[in-house]
């Protein structure tokens, strides 16, 4: 389990790369669907070949080239089809652009208009279903004519405050999980091992400034910054969030105290480091990380 959440994790940081939204041009019917009716398959199967629409938000998860992307009922989710996809829309419908266009990542919600197609699909993450959009065209959807809630987060998702939160506990699992990261090294004859971090190495990626380090986020300033990003949105709104900025911090200073402290152990036979309090380390993770998932369903559509 702490290894896959690793990997979604890591995930993020390539998709999160890409910005905006692009597709077809929209058709002029279209049958609008929605995560909340929980439509039926054999509705889904009655439209097979139509044109339908449904708003939503995209996956973390999604392809870095842009070729379909999963659109999901909430923002920043990273676990398509998490929820059993049997006789419902769940949590997640697989979108395809046309040939030679692509999608690019945006945090903003949006709606997808295209033509449903029924099938047996499996795609390059190893997800089967069988529907899809197709031919899918992609617009930025203005919330704040839903309600002033869903205007709060128009305004979240346009500072990119979001986002960064998202990398801040990729970091925040880094330090408290590090003796489960293994990097790939080629050796003189050409071949390539696996080995695992040494805590070298994770002062090494602490120290970086660089697209793979954590540097800034390890900075005195990070946390602090992070809370008058959130206070400059809403000085009252968004407390929840700040909460859990705060407690994220404190949960940070806990695991760089247990690294520069040496609390972890060498296994000679297996070339790897345990920490001593791993299970505390990755529970106090796994409580302000849930405590943001939370937060996110706010924002289900």
């Amino acid at each position: 389990m702490k290894k896959f959440v690793a990997l979604l994790l890591a995930l993020l940081l390539c998709v999160l790369s890409l910005a905006g939204c692009g597709g077809a041009s929209t058709p002029a019917e279209a049958v609008r669907l929605s995560f909340a009716d929980a439509t039926g398959i054999d509705a889904i199967r009655a439209l097979d070949g139509k044109a339908v629409s449904i708003v939503g938000y995209m996956a973390t998860l999604s392809p870095i080239s842009g070729r379909y992307m999963y659109l999901m009922n909430m923002p920043y989710q990273s676990c398509p089809f998490c929820v059993p996809n049997t006789t419902q829309l769940a949590n997640t419908m697989a979108v395809y652009a046309p040939d030679g266009k692509t999608f690019s990542f945006t945090d903003q919600a949006v709606r997808v208009t295209g033509r449903i197609q029924m099938g047996d699909f499996t795609d390059e993450f190893g997800y089967l279903y069988n529907y899809r959009i197709v031919d899918a065209s992609c617009e930025e959807v203005d919330l704040a004519t839903v309600s002033d809630n869903y205007a709060l987060w128009q305004t979240i998702a346009a500072d990119g405050v979001v986002a960064e939160i998202n990398a801040m506990f990729d970091y925040l699992y880094f330090i408290c999980q590090w003796t489960d990261y293994v990097f790939t090294m080629t050796n003189e004859d050409g071949s390539e091992e696996q080995v695992h971090m040494y805590p070298g190495d994770v002062e090494r990626y602490l120290a970086d400034d660089g697209p793979y380090g954590y540097a800034d986020k390890r900075a005195e300033e990070y946390f602090p910054g992070l809370v008058a990003r959130l206070k400059g949105i809403s000085s009252t709104e968004l407390d929840d969030l700040v909460a859990i900025v705060e407690d994220s911090k404190a949960v940070a200073d806990y695991a760089l105290a247990e690294l520069s402290g040496g609390n972890y152990v060498y296994n000679s036979e297996e070339d790897r480091y345990t920490l001593n309090n791993s299970d505390e380390l990755y529970n106090r993770w796994l409580g302000v990380y849930s405590r943001f998932s939370n937060w996110l369903a706010k924002w289900q559509l």
